[in-house]
């Protein structure tokens, strides 16, 4: 319409000017009719689509991600928390390695394992496979931490040997401990003076009789104390079992419920950990500060804890809720926030008391799915005294939620097979639950007050 409009007065334009005034409005003609059509172009253009907002906390775990890769030899170039081609292309290396199947999208235990690993190498877990790291590169990590026998494919570990510096005197195998050795310097040391030396012929020294030994007075043997088990280590024991599996136990084949469960706790530790470091990143506290409020918050919750081993779900609820009150976690939103970042940082420092503490935090508050974890803990005796067939009600609490419509916890994209392999598992037979014991008196929790977190908005 307003392409014609403008035709039509250039039109009459030139109809009503005089012959000399009608060559200067050629130009003036030209440029209002290519105007228009310049403009009428740019309507009939389509508008280009807006790319979706990121929100802060996805483009930080984005970020994890990209970090994660860039350090296990799938590179990304620049660590920007945008997942463009080339970090789909790193994803996509990455799963083909793994074993997964390569798509270029993450779902929840392929990250868990990518960020875990990361993690574990950051913590130096990688100095315990020098092999692999020679033979593979740093990508290698991975499979050694979900499979320690991998290593072995590569010989036995080479650790280097410290450089002497040149004259220093070192102990040689040859000489007694401690003897000074001497290797490319001479030192100016005068020649030795020839003795003359006399031969004396040797004398028969008498054999002395045999002494008495008193007898030793050896202290019995007293069995050792509970050691503490290392959820890491039954992690990597697990992953071990199931490749050699070729699978995970699934809810129609239920071969082996006690592997089929350490299967989904490992699972969901995984989840946890890399979960509780996304939402730290989108805190203003620095990890040192959140690890000693959890270290609090464990310590308050001995109580609770102890009570996980003789009481039902609903009164270790109770009581979570009683010593919330006392240290200053009243709010919900607070607890809920502690509850998930201390089960995480507890599991990625393997202290099963800090994450149970954490797992607590989150049941209390109404968030049923963390039962899951305390009837893991009560199985395997991560942090508490080792009852398979009491963990069944935790079990049944948390399945009974998810069943209900309840937000998953962990995996949510893998949550209905999840629960019906747990399910798969209670019903089984080999576990049988038995019923909680009573109330013990109430222990004034450990600590003052909780520092308020600063939640993301």
């Amino acid at each position: 319409m307003h392409f014609k409009h403008a035709i039509a007065v250039a039109c009459a334009v030139t109809l009503t000017s005089t012959p000399m005034a009608k060559a200067d409005l050629h130009g003036v003609i030209g440029a209002i009719i290519g105007g228009a059509i310049i403009n009428d172009m740019a309507r009939q253009r389509p508008s280009q689509p807006t790319r979706p907002s990121v929100s802060s906390a996805q483009r930080q775990e984005n970020r994890n991600v990209q970090t994660a890769l860039n350090a296990f030899g799938f590179p990304v170039g620049t660590v920007d928390g945008s997942l463009g081609p080339k970090s789909r292309a790193a994803i996509g290396n990455y799963q083909a390695y793994m074993g997964f199947q390569s798509t270029g999208y993450l779902d929840d235990y392929q990250k868990g394992v990518l960020l875990d690993g990361y993690s574990r190498m950051q913590a130096g877990g990688g100095s315990a496979f020098p092999n692999v790291v020679a033979a593979e590169g740093t990508k290698g990590l991975l499979k050694a931490f979900q499979d320690p026998s991998y290593a072995q494919r590569f010989g036995a570990p080479t650790f280097p040997n410290p450089q002497v510096p040149q004259g220093q005197q070192v102990a040689s195998p040859q000489a007694p401990f401690g003897a000074p050795q001497n290797f490319g310097v001479q030192p100016n040391v005068p020649s030795p003076v020839p003795q003359t030396t006399r031969v004396v012929a040797p004398t028969q020294t008498p054999t002395p009789a045999p002494t008495q030994v008193a007898p030793l007075a050896i202290p019995p043997l007293a069995p050792m104390g509970q050691v503490a088990k290392s959820m890491a280590e039954r992690c990597e024991l697990v992953t071990l079992m199931t490749q050699t599996n070729q699978g995970m136990v699934q809810a129609a084949a239920m071969t082996d419920a006690d592997q089929a469960l350490s299967e989904q706790f490992c699972e969901a530790r995984s989840f946890a950990i890399s979960a509780g470091q996304s939402y730290a990143a989108q805190l203003r506290v620095s990890d040192e500060q959140l690890t000693a409020t959890c270290s609090q918050i464990s310590d308050a919750m001995v109580p609770a804890r102890d009570l996980v081993n003789s009481a039902t779900a609903d009164v270790v609820q109770g009581r979570v809720a009683e010593i919330n009150a006392q240290i200053g976690l009243a709010d919900t939103s607070t607890a809920a926030a502690y509850g998930q970042l201390c089960t995480g940082i507890g599991y990625r420092q393997d202290n099963a008391e800090m994450a149970l503490s954490g797992a607590l935090l989150s049941f209390a508050v109404g968030a049923l799915p963390y039962a899951e974890l305390v009837a893991h803990h009560k199985r395997e005796g991560f942090g508490l005294q080792p009852n398979a067939a009491g963990s069944v009600a935790w079990y049944d609490t948390a399945l009974g939620a998810l069943e209900q419509g309840a937000t998953p916890a962990f995996l949510p994209s893998k949550s209905p097979e999840r629960v019906a392999v747990m399910r798969a598992a209670i019903k089984s037979g080999q576990l049988q639950a038995q019923p909680g014991g009573g109330l013990p008196p109430l222990v004034p929790a450990v600590g003052g007050g909780i520092p308020a977190l600063p939640l993301p908005q």
